[in-house]
């Protein structure tokens, strides 16, 4: 029998046993149970003959029955995928022993008692039922899964060619006016997030003292130990108590570390009484942050869940203050980010100003009906919110965007929170940071096709509408952005040294060519002059930055490839050194 079927409208109930006695007594329980007794067999050519002709939904398996291997008996049993109950009597050694660790749907004792067995034999085809419906779920997910990276390749590989192409034509016309009206819609809409982004913020309503939610903080961690210690101890001094007593819970899941991750967290644990260690070993170990998350879930006692990084530091009053943007109708907030390791060279302070000028963006998307989104570290969300959309997407290779868009998609509505932060290590070579946000923009474009039809047909305001594709799209718009700044300032370069000769004609009305060229630099302005540098400062980091932002060319085609060339969906965790603080 391949899966639980009740032709008969009861379970049917076989037995495999030469006790008379107790076949007798079971055919009684069974039948006063509800059940249908289907018979019995000890001789294993009949056991297997009147199985294939009944298709029982449990079988009884006596171990005092002669004259047969019972090892090799539940092994060939298991072809039929029907859960088995073992009835031990007097006998009980090695082998008996090996059944019951092999056997996960229980045993009795003889002599058989009329309530054990029907409670028995009630939780034993229960249970098979739950078994085959997770794998029937689960083999419907991986079908919805290997259908989505067919769309993913087939989408990658028509947005790859109808960049190149629209980049060779401009190059071969030696004209890009069409590239100047293209870029004006994420011109305007950079430069309309940069103006709302100076608004202020909608204020939060605090929680009374006495109604402050409790909080389950997740940390998943994989080979951790230079930075495991230290996040840990900094999340456990958080200062966020309800009747004196920390009203949080810290949550590890050490998912198949190799190093010594699991000694620090085990040591850690001593002098930490709200630090929880799940770990997760081989085969399940090692398949995606989304994977780990959900395991935590089932193990938490928060209303709300935060997610930090094992690279994460925070100060005390972070939890106090990020959970009052969640009183009332909010169901996830996501705090700023920063780089505890910006001054370490060029591009680790670099991504300090992006995450800053990211942001900034995501107070314009707040001033704009809280219609933000999550980043990986620093979210905070409601647990029901969770659940309610189908909890973390496993398969995905940026859990936390797609968990944001079906946030919204339902209706739910996502905050910024800018007066905390979460300190973080910024990747500081330039391979491990492709490697990285390979991986982030792969998690966009993902979200993107599988997404699209799902976000236009949506009952959202077409504002939320434009606010996702718009974020989602980022990488792909980015591209020609860039595109475009280069075909200026070839042109630039040109008409000083030929005199007002050009080389690729951008032809529009000046002020779109004034707008696609300019509309860049009002955001990350804004963004710098909240940290108050000096002038000179800020004019520095605005031209450092500006040269930064072209790695976005050759990180939108290591992506294509990547997306176009890959076999399955695969997450790449960041390697923290924490060497420099």
């Amino acid at each position: 029998m391949t899966e639980l079927e009740l032709i008969s409208g009861k379970p049917k109930i076989f037995a495999i046993s030469s006790d008379e006695e107790s076949l007798s007594l079971l055919k009684e329980f069974v039948e006063d149970y509800g059940y249908e007794y289907a018979g019995s067999a000890y001789v294993k050519e009949d056991i297997f003959d009147k199985l294939d002709k009944i298709s029982p939904n449990l079988i009884f398996l006596d171990t005092d029955i002669e004259n047969i291997n019972l090892e090799e008996l539940a092994t060939d049993l298991e072809l039929f995928n029907v859960p088995i109950l073992l009835v031990i009597g007097a006998l009980f050694d090695e082998t008996i022993d090996r059944l019951l660790t092999n056997n996960p749907y229980g045993f009795l004792l003889k002599p058989l008692e009329d309530g054990e067995v029907q409670r028995s034999m009630a939780v034993a085809i229960k249970k098979h039922e739950q078994n085959i419906l997770n794998v029937k779920t689960a083999q419907a997910k991986i079908k919805e899964k290997s259908t989505e990276l067919v769309i993913e390749k087939s989408d990658s590989s028509f947005l790859l060619i109808l960049c190149i192409a629209l980049i060779l034509m401009a190059i071969l016309t030696k004209n890009a006016t069409w590239l100047q009206w293209v870029l004006l819609i994420p011109s305007l809409t950079m430069l309309f997030n940069s103006i709302v982004s100076i608004k202020k913020m909608k204020p939060v309503t605090p929680y009374n003292e006495e109604d402050l939610p409790f909080i389950s903080i997740f940390i998943p961690a994989h080979n951790e130990e230079n930075t495991i210690k230290a996040t840990v101890v900094s999340v456990c001094q958080s200062e966020y108590f309800k009747n004196d007593e920390p009203n949080y819970e810290v949550i590890v899941i050490n998912d198949g570390s190799t190093d010594s991750t699991g000694e620090i967290l085990a040591n850690l644990k001593k002098d930490l009484p709200q630090l929880k260690i799940v770990t997760r070993h081989p085969p399940r170990s090692g398949k995606g942050k989304g994977f780990v998350l959900n395991d935590a879930l089932t193990l938490s006692r928060g209303e709300i869940i935060g997610v930090f990084d094992a690279d994460t530091q925070i100060k005390t009053d972070f939890l106090i203050t990020i959970v009052q943007y969640l009183n009332g109708d909010i169901d996830g907030v996501q705090s700023r980010v920063k780089m505890f390791n910006r001054d370490e060279n060029y591009l680790a302070r670099m991504q300090h100003l992006e995450f800053g000028s990211f942001g900034n963006t995501l107070i314009a998307k707040d001033n704009l009906g809280s219609t933000g989104f999550l980043g990986g570290n620093g979210q905070f969300v409601k647990k029901d919110a969770i659940i309610n959309c189908g909890k973390w997407d496993g398969f995905a290779v940026t859990e936390d965007l797609n968990l944001a868009i079906k946030i919204i998609l339902q209706g739910g509505k996502i905050r910024y929170c800018g007066e905390c932060a979460v300190y973080q290590e910024a990747v500081t070579d330039w391979r491990a940071f492709f490697r990285q946000r390979t991986r982030w923009a792969i998690g966009n474009f993902e979200t993107l096709f599988v997404y699209f039809p799902q976000i236009i047909r949506s009952k959202i305001s077409l504002l939320k509408k434009f606010n996702i594709l718009e974020h989602i799209s980022f990488y792909s718009f980015n591209l020609l952005i860039f595109f475009g700044f280069v075909v200026t300032i070839i042109n630039a370069i040109s008409w000083f040294v030929f005199h007002g000769a050009t080389i690729i004609r951008m032809e529009a009305p000046f002020l779109v060519g004034f707008l696609s060229v300019t509309a860049f630099f009002p955001g990350i302005i804004i963004a710098l002059l909240r940290d108050k540098p000096s002038i000179q400062e800020l004019i520095k980091d605005i031209v450092k930055y500006y040269i930064y932002c072209f790695h976005l060319i050759p990180l939108f085609f290591l992506t294509m490839k990547t997306m176009i060339s890959r076999k399955e969906r695969r997450w790449s965790k960041t390697e923290h050194k924490g060497d420099k603080k």
